[in-house]
Order: structure tokens, then C-alpha cells, then sequence
């Protein structure tokens, strides 16, 4: 089932980036709606879930009662 493209937004941007959007996507056949699109899916498709959230929360607050992990105590890969 097609989606229904019934929405416009205007985008102002400086010159260099929109020459540089326009570069790329030339290198990807893609035009620049169908880039944009894509762009905004990928950040809400890494956003974080509710759980994920309340994880950060969690550390936050320790951390604003000195109980987070000590930078230098991290083992270092």
C-alpha cells in the first residue's frame, strides 16, 4: 500500500550545506526529499526507547550523588 506524501516543510539552510546535500545526493541517484526522508527516519529509528531512557535517568541521577563509576576504573578495551 502506497504511503501518501501530504505533507511540506520548508528547510532553510546555509548555502555550503545545501551545495554539499546536493553533491551527495547526486553520488547516491537519490533526490533531495527522498534524502531528507531518509535522514529523519534513521534518527527516529536510533532513538531510545522508554527503557533505554529510564537506564540514562537512572544514571544521571547516581551520577549527581557522586555514586557513578569512576572514569579511571573503567577497563579500557
Amino acid at each position: 500500500m502506497p504511503v501518501m506524501m501530504n505533507k511540506e516543510l520548508l528547510i532553510r539552510m546555509p548555502s555550503s550545506l545545501y551545495e554539499e546535500t546536493v553533491k551527495l545526493c547526486k553520488k547516491r541517484y537519490m533526490s533531495m526529499s527522498s534524502f531528507i526522508r531518509e535522514l529523519i527516519v534513521e534518527q527516529i529509528e536510533s532513538a531510545l526507547t522508554p527503557a533505554e531512557e529510564k537506564i540514562v535517568a537512572e544514571g544521571e541521577r547516581l551520577y549527581l550523588k557522586k555514586k557513578g563509576t569512576n572514569w579511571r576504573k573503567v577497563k579500557r578495551g
